[in-house]
């Protein structure tokens, strides 16, 4: 349920074996395979063909938001974390939360990333199994009730605008307005860690924004493990679990807290 209601659970007390992560994912349902695999290795690379694979800083975002449907559950399992390594905490932030906020506060700028198509892509050839996607969507969906269902942002994996002239200033506008407003946001209600050897982290990938501080390895070595999990087959076991071991009554009991998931669902809000 805390997944289901807050979006994020860890886990400690792993063994920092390389199975743990598929271990762990299984107990929730199957690992989702993507281009990277049924698993990977978050580990600094001189040969690095993701800009994760590297110690510099990552942005907040999502991942695989090219994919028509991105993954739901994100599972990272720090198998090492040496005490050498200077940076390299982990960042996240809840999208739909921020996008609520920021329509609050700056309502032209949101209505136009929520009507205005992003290009979100990955092109690359140079690798054993090339790689050429595109998906054009606008960074926040609505449901009837003007209730934020869906939030797409992933700066790392963006390509050009493909837009009305008219369209492409007040996008671009909007566009940094966001930006700004989750660098302000982060420090007050984000959530920064570094992870210790033997903890698997989870979250909703559809629903919380990740990203990293750049790092100094000074020697040492800072090593994750991760896979997905299908935003549906989730779900599916979510509600399972709740008419197995609930009341039967459906998962949207109050007593489990609300599920938001921010997978499109024109029934959530």
């Amino acid at each position: 349920s805390h997944l289901a209601v807050d979006g994020l659970c860890i886990l400690d007390g792993a063994p920092t074996t390389r199975e743990v992560v598929t271990r762990a994912a299984e107990r929730i349902a199957p690992v989702m395979p993507t281009i990277y695999g049924m698993t990977w290795d978050v580990v600094e690379s001189p040969t690095a063909i993701n800009v994760a694979y590297t110690s510099d800083a990552l942005p907040l975002h999502m991942d695989l938001v090219y994919y028509e449907s991105p993954p739901g559950l994100q599972l990272l399992h720090c198998s090492r974390f040496d005490e050498a390594v200077t940076g390299g905490e982990s960042t996240l932030l809840d999208a739909v939360r921020a996008a609520e906020r920021f329509s609050e506060a700056h309502p032209d700028e949101f209505r136009t990333l929520a009507r205005v198509p992003a290009t979100f892509m990955k092109e690359h050839h140079a690798r054993d199994r090339p790689v050429s996607m595109r998906y054009r969507r606008p960074h926040f969906e609505l449901n009837s009730r003007g209730e934020i269902i869906g939030c797409f942002w992933s700066p790392p994996f963006e390509g050009p605008l493909h837009a009305p002239m008219e369209d492409v200033e007040p996008y671009y506008k909007a566009y940094a307005c966001f930006e700004r407003f989750l660098e302000d946001l982060v420090s007050e209600h984000g959530w920064t860690q570094r992870l210790r050897p033997g903890e698997v982290m989870t979250f909703n990938n559809r629903r919380i924004l990740h990203g990293r501080r750049a790092f100094q390895a000074h020697g040492g070595t800072r090593a994750l493990h991760g896979c997905y999990v299908n935003i549906d087959e989730f779900l599916n076991q979510y509600n399972v679990l709740w008419h197995t071991h609930g009341n039967g009554s459906g998962a949207r009991n109050p007593a489990m807290g609300i599920p938001r998931v921010a997978n499109q669902d024109h029934s959530n809000g």
